[in-house]
């Protein structure tokens, strides 16, 4: 029996050249790649001449260089690699030890992209040793395409050692690629190169490689003139940063994009174990972690690999807009890379290769699409069952290991699909789509904490789990709301913690089994008492309204008609009396509810707000020239308030006889006066609020000085002689419940929230003797 041998035509090189790297963009990443596998720190990508005939693109880097056996035996050995049989490092002691150094290239044809380029290569190699020679290959493809019957093995290829190197370089290699189509390289088209080799580049393959930054520059000197025109045009724009890196072609290749979102947006992680025994996932919105597991790897095929994915509602686009200057949809999805390096076409705009897009038309309103989804799917090591395709823009193999990693369809069971289930539970059931908020906080909104609780239960509900963490601010701010969800998380916590042996889990268990104890004992407890107080305030209610209409029939100072004195009365009883009643129901709805502390506190804060209006109007309707309770009056509010404290407010009985005496003095500069819209009762309640500060504080005098700033402003200053205000307390006067006395620290807070509504302001400062408040009004 004979043994014959296939032949290789000379057609070959079409094959695994310009047939098989169509794109020229793929192209010029090939030859990147393999400036990083030969261990190059930078490498230089240079356009020259584009305007002329004689156009060119020189590739250089700074790696380890080739020798003539290298040439020989590797370069020009097709389809070997010697990347894949772990020969190319072989003699290096270093990389023997340096677990995680693996190749962006392992197939044996990127070299062949040159051909995709253009018609002639001219290769020059210098290998960093002492004394290397400087080698060169010239390579005209044409050759290869004048005879199919030719075979590969007989076309010649030029191979020369050269005296002095054309480039200022010590080792690494050079190519330059000439006879190239100028017209394939306009100002867009380079453009859209910068743009696809920031995302050449995994972006933090610096920090998870044991490599030296690896850096890629783009050179096209015939640009500069107009990337200056453009960095100037945009920067007069107040254009960001990343709108200029867009919009112009020479420079660094950066990618920022993954750190920029970071806390903009909800994040989950996905991490399969370098031995494949488990998987973590971790979940952050914003800037608050959420939660992360640690469960066993269903996946037998996956190991060493992660997945990230970010969550775009409508505000985080609009940051992505702003810092990127591109459209987040425009500048891709979900990427995928292998050792660092990104395998097309995962991620170009309208590629739904992973089934993502296919997959959310199944579930309208419950699946994420890609218009709202960006990330990527690491792949790391020199994993065979994780490979890409020969053609490089194919994507991966369809391997078992792949559809584990990376099938979206509706009906799959991926890594994929579970961290997107997990982040569409999040979005979806806890944060409604992630509302349109940058300060969003889970921890803010009850109904997001009771789902969340719902979640992480549920979460651990399942068997697989071997650890979770989670954000204990959420956990420990439960309410009553969610007792039932939190029971169950307790007994999923007890059972984790008694299979992972975890003792702090147990503890946070026990602690929070105490607390929903104590909540349920107190709601009880609660609901007993709020009938007492619910029948004690409807009483107050009818006591109240008695006073007021004794004091405004019988204590009247001036005589009222008894029209306008039950008119008051009507007001008082339709307006504020009924809103306290209604208030007093929703306090007792909010306590049944569990509510929080301060949406108590809002309430009893607008209880108090009403009540005031009803003392103040008691007190000083019939002291008053016009009807208080009108909705607004034109008139001079300095005239108003000069004639309210020394006319009204000193005069006061009820004050006089509890010894609340103030001596009160009103000046203006002659002829003053400012006509502005108010309502009087506002008014009366800000210096109410004022004068019984000043009393409390000790004062005996208060003065009440005015001043014009503008046509359309005033400034009023009220002074007291009475103890001040410590200096540590003065930025805090105006907060909600804050009081040095026994009073509820709800007067000032009122007075700034009036003053405000009004378009004023109100500061405070301390003389050197007692408090000033400065209040400014406008029209």
């Amino acid at each position: 029996m004979n043994e014959e041998f296939f032949r290789i035509s000379s057609g070959l090189k079409n094959l695994i050249g310009s047939e098989l790297i169509t794109d020229n963009f793929v192209a010029v990443f090939e030859l990147v790649k393999n400036s990083f596998d030969a261990k190059a720190h930078e490498v230089v990508i240079r356009f020259e001449n584009l305007e002329s005939d004689n156009g060119k693109i020189v590739i250089l880097d700074n790696g380890k260089g080739m020798d003539y056996d290298d040439l020989l035996n590797k370069w020009l050995f097709v389809a070997y690699s010697a990347k894949k049989d772990k020969s190319e490092d072989a003699d290096d002691y270093r990389n023997r030890i340096d677990l995680e150094r693996f190749y962006a290239g392992a197939k044996g044809v990127g070299r062949f992209s040159c051909d995709r380029l253009g018609r002639y290569l001219n290769l020059i190699s210098i290998k960093n040793e002492p004394n290397a020679k400087i080698e060169n290959l010239n390579i005209d493809w044409h050759l290869f395409e004048n005879d199919q019957k030719e075979e590969f093995i007989n076309i010649p290829i030029q191979h020369q050692v050269l005296t002095t190197c054309p480039y200022p370089i010590s080792h690494g290699t050079i190519l330059e690629i000439s006879g190239i189509h100028k017209d394939e390289w306009t100002r867009d088209n380079l453009k859209r190169l910068k743009d696809k080799l920031s995302k050449l580049v995994r972006p933090d393959l610096n920090k998870t490689v044991k490599e030296k930054n690896f850096k890629i520059k783009l050179e096209v000197p015939g640009e500069l003139g107009r990337d200056r025109e453009e960095k100037i045009k945009r920067e007069k724009k107040g254009e960001s940063e990343g709108s200029i890196y867009y919009n112009t072609v020479n420079g660094e290749i950066e990618n920022f994009i993954f750190e920029a979102l970071n806390i903009r947006t909800t994040k989950i992680t996905s991490s399969v174990s370098v031995n494949g025994d488990k998987v973590i996932t971790t979940l952050n919105d914003r800037e608050t972690f959420i939660y992360e597991i640690e469960e066993v790897n269903r996946f037998n095929e996956l190991k060493n690999t992660s997945i990230t994915l970010y969550f775009l509602n409508k505000s985080s686009k609009d940051v992505f807009k702003r810092r990127m200057g591109i459209r987040a949809v425009d500048y891709g999805s979900v990427f995928v890379y292998k050792n660092g390096f990104r395998i097309y076409p995962y991620g170009e705009r309208g590629d739904d290769s992973l089934g993502i897009d296919n997959r959310a038309v199944q579930g309208y309103n419950r699946y994420i699409g890609l218009r709202n989804l960006i990330g990527q799917l690491d792949i790391q090591g020199n994993d065979s069952d994780l490979k890409e395709a020969t053609s490089r823009d194919a994507g991966l193999v369809k391997t078992k290991a792949y559809y584990q990693l990376a099938d979206a369809s509706p009906y799959a069971d991926s890594l994929l699909i579970d961290t997107l289930k997990r982040l569409e539970k999040y979005v979806v059931e806890v944060t409604e789509w992630g509302l349109n908020d940058d300060n969003y906080d889970v921890k803010d909104s009850e109904k997001a904490k009771e789902n969340l609780v719902k979640l992480i239960s549920n979460i651990v509900d399942d068997k697989s789990l071997l650890r979770i963490d989670y954000n204990k601010d959420i956990i420990n701010i439960l309410n009553q709301q969610e007792e039932k969800s939190a029971k169950k998380l307790v007994a999923n916590f007890k059972r984790v913690a008694a299979e992972s042996q975890d003792q702090q889990l147990l503890n946070d268990a026990k602690a929070l089994e105490a607390r929903i104890n104590r909540q349920s004992n107190a709601l009880n407890s609660a609901s007993t008492e709020l009938k007492e107080v619910k029948e004690k305030g409807r009483k107050l209610q009818e006591e109240l309204e008695l006073q007021i209409a004794e004091t405004l029939f019988a204590k009247a100072d001036r005589g009222t008609d008894k029209t306008d004195l039950l008119s008051v009365q009507h007001h008082i009883y339709r307006h504020s009396a009924q809103h306290i009643t209604g208030y007093i129901d929703q306090l007792v709805k909010l306590i049944n509810e569990g509510a929080s502390k301060d949406d108590l506190l809002k309430m009893a804060s607008r209880i108090s707000f009403e009540n005031k209006k009803i003392i103040t109007l008691s007190r000083f309707v019939t002291k008053a020239q016009f009807d208080t309770t009108v909705t607004k009056i034109e008139a001079d509010i300095v005239s108003f308030i000069n004639e309210y404290v020394v006319n009204v407010y000193q005069q006061y009985k009820h004050l006089i006889m509890n010894n609340q005496n103030l001596k009160i003095t009103a000046s203006a500069p002659k002829g003053l006066k400012f006509t502005m819209s108010f309502r009087p009762i506002e008014v009366i309640i800000i210096l109410d609020n004022l004068l019984s500060n000043a009393f409390k504080a000790n004062a005996k005098n208060v003065s009440v000085s005015w001043s014009q700033l503008s046509n359309n402003e005033v400034e009023v200053r009220i002074k007291d002689d009475g103890v001040g205000i410590p200096d540590a307390n003065l930025s805090r006067v105006f907060d909600p419940r804050f009081t040095t006395t026994n009073g509820s620290g709800l007067g000032l807070y009122h007075t700034k929230d009036v003053v405000e509504k009004m378009k004023g302001t109100i500061s405070v400062s301390n003389n050197l003797k007692g408090a000033e408040f400065t209040i400014r009004f406008k029209k």
